[in-house]
C-alpha cells in the first residue's frame, strides 16, 4: 500500500504538472487578452452589420436618386405637361409609372414642378390640395408644407415618420424623401417625393432590431428623428449620450453597445444601441465552457492517475484505429442533384439581376463620373466605376475638357456628341463622355494616356468645328492639363476655370488652362476688371481713356513679376477684346491703322519686354484707328440690337448672357451700352415687346392663355399672368374680354 501510495503521488504530482497547472496557468493569464480581443471582433462585428445595413439601404436609396434624376431630365417635365395638356399629362402619368416599376423602397412617386398647379403620380395628375386632403393625408403635414418643402433650397429633404391615411381609409407609416437635382440646369425648381413605408426599412434592419434586439434610430443632418426602430427612445438615449464611453452606453440599468454612421447619399445618421448581454452571450458561455472544461480535465486526469497507481506502470489500452470520415455514403448522388439544382436556381436569378443592372449601367455610370470630377477617389469608387465598364488607372494620365453650349441644343447635341466621339475622324476610342457634371458646362470629356503633346487639342478643335456646323451654336472649350487619376477633380476645376475665360474672349473660344493659374491667387492677378472697362471706352470711343486703360494695364504688366504664360494670355486676350468691339457690327473689317503684320508679332513674342514694346506700338495704333472710326458714319449696333431681341425675345430661352456672346461684349457692357443708346433697359424693352404680342394675340385668336405665355417666351402660366397684370393692370382673361367688348364681340 504504501509503495502503491507513493507511485499515486508521483502520478498526481506529474499530471498535476504537465496538464492541469499550465493550463490553469494560461486560463489565468490570457484570460483579459482574449476579454479584449473578443472586445475588439464584437466592436467590428457591430461596425460591419451596420455597415452592410447602411450600404443596403444607400444603395436603395441612390436608386431612388438616380431615378429622381432620369424623371427630372426626361422630356415629360415640360411646359405643356405643367399647363395641363391631356396628352402630355397622360405621357406624363405613363412615363412616370415606369420609373414606379423599377423601385422596390418607395409605396408612392410624386413628381412637382415648384409653382404649377398639379403634381404627378404613377396614376394620375392631381392638384397638391386635392392628392393631400383626399388620398393622402398625413398626420402631421399639410399640403402647404408639401409646397413650402418643395421650394427649399436644399437638394434632399426628408420628412420624419408619419402616419398617412390612403383614399379608402388604409393606414401606413411613411418616410417622405424630397429630392431635386434640378439647380443650375432648369428653372422652376423640380422636387421628386418618394413615400417609403417605415416596414421596408424594418425589413432592412431586421436583423439589429430582431435577433439582436436592438433599436435602431434615423435623424437628418439637423439631429431631427425620422424614424425609431427598437424599444430604446430618442431621449433615453439623448440623456444618457454625454456618458458613453468607447463605444459603451448605460441606459435604463443596462449595457449597450453603441454605433454610428452617415449616409453620404441622403445625409442621414445612424444610431444603432444592441444590448450588450446579447452580443457579450458568447464569451461568458465560451468561459463557463473553458471551465468546465478544466474541471472535466481534472475529474478525468485524476481517475486516470488512481487507475495507474493501481495498476502500477500497466499501460492502458491504445486506441488502434480512427474514423476516417471521408469515405463517400449513401444517398451523396441525390444531395449532390439537389445542390446542382440550386446553384442553377441561383444562376438563373443572377442573370435576371445582372441583365437589369445592365439597363441601368449607363446611368450609374454617369453618377459614379460626377462623383469622380467633383473631387471623390477611391477604391471603392474605382471598383463601382470597374463594375460598370470603366476601368481609372492610379497610374495613368488624364485631362478634362469642359464644353458649353445653349441650353436649348443640350439634347441634340448629345447624340451627336455620343455619334461624333464613335467615329474614326475622332480618333478617340477611349475618351469618355460625361453628362452628369458637379458644376459649370455643358458636357465634359475625360481623356485617358493624356500627355503634353498628346493631340488633345487638335481633336476638340476638329470636335467644336463639327458640333457648331451641326447645331448651328457657338461652343466654347475648357481645357485642363494632363494629371494623375487621383487629380481628375482638381483637373476638372481646371477647364472649368478656363472656359470662364469666354466672358472676355466671347462664346465659340477654346481654351488651354496655363500652369500659371493652379492658384486662386494667381487668378485675382488677371486684370478682368481693366479688360471690362477697355471694352466700355472701346464702344463709346473714348480715346483719352482707352489709351488710359491700356498703359494701365501694360503698367501692371512691367511693375509686377508676371509670367511668361500670364503675359501671353492678357496680350491675346487685349487684342481680341480691341479689334472684336471695335470692328463688330462695322461690317467685321479691321481698321487700316492696326496692321496685319503686327497682330502677327503679338501673337509670336518670346519675351515678356517684347510683348510690352509690341503692346506700346498695338496702343498708338489703335487709338489712331479710333479717330478714323469717330469720322465715319454713326454706329448701327443699337439698331442691330433691337433686331436681335425682336428675332429672339419670344423664345424661351432668351438670355441676356446669350445676346452679350452675340455682340462678343460682357453683360454689364452690353446692358449699360443699350440703355444709354435706347434710353430703355434690355429687360424693359423685351417686356414691352412681349405684352405688346401678348395683347395681340389675345385681341386676334383664341388660344388658350398659356399658349399665348409660350408664344411669347414665358410658358409658365403664372409668371406670365403676373407679369400682364404689372404692366396693364389686367389679367389676360380680363384684357379678352374687355377688347372682345370693345369691338362688339368676334
Amino acid at each position: 500500500m504504501k509503495s502503491r501510495s507513493k507511485t499515486f503521488y508521483r502520478y498526481f504530482l506529474s499530471y498535476a504538472l504537465v496538464l492541469i497547472l499550465p493550463v490553469a496557468l494560461l486560463f489565468l493569464l490570457s484570460y483579459t487578452s482574449l476579454l479584449n480581443r473578443f472586445s475588439a471582433e464584437i466592436a467590428e462585428s457591430n461596425t460591419g452589420m451596420l455597415t452592410q445595413m447602411q450600404e443596403n439601404l444607400d444603395a436603395r436609396l441612390e436608386q431612388l436618386i438616380n431615378v429622381a434624376y432620369m424623371i427630372q431630365n426626361d422630356s415629360i417635365i415640360n411646359s405643356r405637361t405643367n399647363e395641363g395638356d391631356v396628352v402630355a399629362a397622360r405621357k406624363a402619368v405613363q412615363t412616370l409609372s415606369v420609373f414606379h416599376s423599377v423601385t422596390s423602397l418607395p409605396d408612392l412617386i410624386i413628381t412637382y414642378r415648384s409653382g404649377t398647379d398639379y403634381c404627378f403620380t404613377s396614376t394620375s395628375r392631381i392638384r397638391p390640395e386635392k392628392l393631400f386632403s383626399e388620398q393622402l393625408i398625413y398626420t402631421a403635414h399639410t399640403a402647404a408644407d408639401f409646397l413650402e418643402t418643395v421650394d427649399r433650397q436644399e437638394k434632399i429633404i426628408t420628412w420624419p415618420a408619419d402616419t398617412v391615411r390612403q383614399f379608402g381609409g388604409q393606414e401606413t407609416e411613411y418616410l417622405t424623401l424630397f429630392v431635386s437635382l434640378t439647380e443650375g440646369i432648369r428653372t422652376p425648381k423640380l422636387r421628386t417625393a418618394y413615400l417609403i413605408p417605415t416596414g421596408k426599412i424594418l425589413e432592412t434592419v431586421s436583423q439589429i432590431t430582431g435577433e439582436y434586439s436592438g433599436t435602431v434610430q434615423i435623424t437628418d443632418t439637423e439631429g431631427n428623428l425620422l424614424l425609431e426602430i427598437g424599444p430604446v427612445s430618442r431621449d433615453e438615449y439623448l440623456k444618457a449620450a454625454d456618458h458613453a464611453d468607447d463605444g459603451r452606453i448605460l441606459i435604463g440599468g443596462e449595457k449597450y453597445l453603441l454605433s454610428s454612421a452617415h449616409s453620404h447619399t441622403v445625409g442621414w445618421d445612424y444610431t444603432v444601441l444592441i444590448p450588450a448581454r446579447v452580443i457579450e452571450a458568447p464569451m461568458y458561455r465560451a468561459r463557463r465552457n473553458m471551465i468546465l472544461l478544466l474541471v472535466a480535465v481534472t475529474i478525468l486526469g485524476g481517475a486516470a492517475v488512481y487507475l495507474f497507481s493501481n495498476l502500477h506502470y500497466k499501460p492502458w489500452k491504445r486506441l488502434t484505429e480512427k474514423a476516417l470520415g471521408n469515405a463517400p455514403q449513401e444517398g451523396m448522388a441525390d444531395e449532390m442533384r439537389q445542390v446542382e439544382a440550386v446553384l442553377d436556381a441561383l444562376s438563373q436569378e443572377s442573370q435576371s439581376y445582372r441583365m437589369t443592372l445592365e439597363e441601368n449601367r449607363s446611368v450609374l455610370l454617369q453618377s459614379s463620373l460626377r462623383r469622380l470630377l467633383s473631387g471623390e477617389y477611391n477604391s471603392r469608387l474605382t471598383a463601382e466605376m470597374e463594375s460598370h465598364g470603366l476601368t481609372v488607372s492610379g497610374d495613368g494620365c488624364y485631362r478634362v475638357a469642359v464644353l458649353e453650349c445653349e441650353k436649348d441644343v443640350t439634347a441634340g447635341m448629345r447624340q451627336k456628341l455620343e455619334s461624333f466621339m464613335t467615329s474614326l475622324s475622332f480618333g478617340r476610342e477611349d475618351a469618355i463622355l460625361c453628362t452628369s457634371l458637379p458644376g459649370e458646362g455643358s458636357f465634359a470629356i475625360l481623356f485617358p494616356r493624356a500627355s503634353e503633346d498628346d493631340g488633345v487639342e487638335n481633336s476638340l478643335t476638329g470636335m467644336k468645328s463639327y458640333l457648331e456646323d451641326a447645331c448651328g451654336t457657338s461652343i466654347s472649350v475648357g481645357l485642363s492639363l494632363p494629371c494623375r487619376a487621383e487629380d481628375i477633380g482638381t483637373a476638372y476645376s481646371q477647364a472649368v476655370r478656363a472656359l470662364q475665360f469666354k466672358l472676355v474672349r466671347g462664346s465659340g473660344c477654346l481654351v488651354v488652362y496655363s500652369p500659371d493659374l493652379d492658384t486662386a491667387s494667381s487668378m485675382e492677378d488677371y486684370p478682368r476688371e481693366e479688360m471690362e472697362a477697355l471694352q466700355w471706352h472701346l464702344l463709346q470711343l473714348d480715346t483719352d481713356n482707352v489709351s488710359r486703360m491700356l498703359h494701365q494695364i501694360l503698367g501692371n504688366l512691367q511693375k509686377e513679376k508676371v509670367s511668361f504664360n500670364m503675359a501671353r494670355m492678357v496680350c491675346f486676350d487685349v487684342v481680341n477684346i480691341t479689334v472684336r468691339t471695335l470692328h463688330s457690327g462695322r461690317g467685321g473689317q479691321i481698321g487700316s491703322a492696326v496692321r496685319p503684320e503686327l497682330l502677327e508679332q503679338l501673337i509670336s513674342f518670346d519675351t515678356v519686354p517684347e510683348l510690352i514694346e509690341l503692346l506700346e506700338s498695338f496702343v498708338d495704333e489703335t487709338c489712331a484707328s479710333m479717330k478714323a472710326l469717330q469720322s465715319s458714319p454713326k454706329d448701327d449696333r443699337a439698331r442691330l440690337m433691337k433686331d436681335y431681341i425682336e428675332e429672339n425675345c419670344f423664345d424661351e430661352f432668351f438670355s441676356l448672357q446669350g445676346m452679350a456672346d452675340h455682340f462678343s461684349l460682357t453683360a454689364s457692357n452690353l446692358s449699360h451700352y443699350f440703355k444709354s443708346c435706347t434710353g430703355q433697359g434690355i429687360l424693359e424693352y423685351v417686356q414691352a415687346l412681349r405684352k405688346k404680342e401678348a395683347c395681340r394675340l389675345l385681341a386676334e385668336t383664341d388660344d388658350p392663355i398659356q399658349i399665348i405665355g409660350a408664344k411669347v417666351g414665358m410658358p409658365n402660366v403664372s409668371s406670365f399672368i403676373r407679369s400682364f397684370k404689372q404692366q396693364t393692370g389686367l389679367t389676360p382673361g380680363q384684357y379678352r374680354k374687355q377688347t372682345r367688348t370693345a369691338s362688339g364681340g368676334r
